[in-house]
């Protein structure tokens, strides 16, 4: 029997809310942070997929999209191009990181979703494998239920997992806004927040005409991408990870996310190859 992952789900529910203090510790102590860099997310490469109602589409389709409609292409279809490519879908039944910050807003149920042939290793009582098709539907419901998704290769959940080799585990999140490990990014040695990037084709704009210098904004966003200045808003395009929840709070609509969806069919290819070499 695995009890690796099983100290590790203790062991996070007690130190989780240490995260923001562990991650200012790389920025300040150098030395520090390259050693968490090298230990947790060596090899990260994560990728955050904006919400589906916060994105206008930028550019006509002019190119075939396998596995979606070219009229009603969203976001959230990339994780799906991979999860239909995928043979080994794992979907657990709990969101550690919800499960270890108590969250009383989002369901604890929502998990993350792995795909790889380490998923063999996860302990079984964490959840179950899925075909395509179900884990495809469990993205749709976690969608509906304010979830951002974020796909890519997470070196920390082959290691509290016991995975083996990271480069074996994909991790796909659905990610709450209080919850999120990846808030830290705010605080954390910047070579490893940019492992947590926005997906390519995003882009953000804000209208400061249109603003109302309300800050509800503000509260919304995972990395502190946003300030309000002499009553406006004033976006961080640096900082910014396009997840969408600004557009989708924001009263007036100052705040407008764009999508090109001509980038998904490749993205999901270069995705899908971070742990199907």
């Amino acid at each position: 029997m695995n009890v690796i992952p099983r100290i590790s789900v203790f062991l996070v529910n007690i130190f989780f809310n240490s995260r923001y203090r562990l991650a200012s510790w790389t920025r300040k102590h150098p030395r520090f942070g390259r050693f968490i860099r090298k230990l947790a997310f060596d090899g990260d490469d994560m990728v955050v997929i904006p919400k589906n109602n916060t994105v206008r589409r930028t550019v006509d389709l002019d190119i075939e999209i396998k596995d979606a409609d070219e009229r009603n292409v969203v976001p959230s279809d990339l994780v799906k191009m991979v999860l239909r490519k995928s043979d080994k879908i794992f979907i657990m039944n709990f969101c550690l990181c919800r499960k270890s910050n108590k969250c009383k807003d989002y369901p604890v149920g929502s998990g993350c979703i792995f795909v790889g042939k380490a998923t063999s290793k996860i302990p079984p009582e964490y959840g179950r494998f899925a075909s395509p098709e179900e884990a495809c539907a469990f993205i749709d419901d976690c969608g509906e239920k304010g979830h951002v998704h974020i796909i890519g290769r997470n070196k920390l959940d082959s290691i509290w997992l016991h995975t083996g080799n990271h480069l074996d585990l994909m991790t796909i999140c659905n990610c709450c806004p209080c919850c999120c490990l990846w808030n830290m990014a705010r605080d954390i040695d910047k070579d490893i927040s940019d492992c947590y990037r926005r997906l390519d084709g995003v882009t953000i704009t804000a209208d400061t005409e249109t603003c109302a210098g309300c800050g509800i904004c503000l509260e919304s966003c995972f990395v502190r991408a946003i300030q309000i200045r002499e009553g406006k808003v004033v976006l961080d395009d640096a900082k910014c990870r396009g997840c969408g929840r600004c557009s989708e709070s924001c009263p007036t609509k100052a705040i407008t996310l764009g999508f090109d969806p001509g980038v998904l069919e490749s993205e999901a290819d270069r995705i899908y190859r971070l742990v199907n070499q």
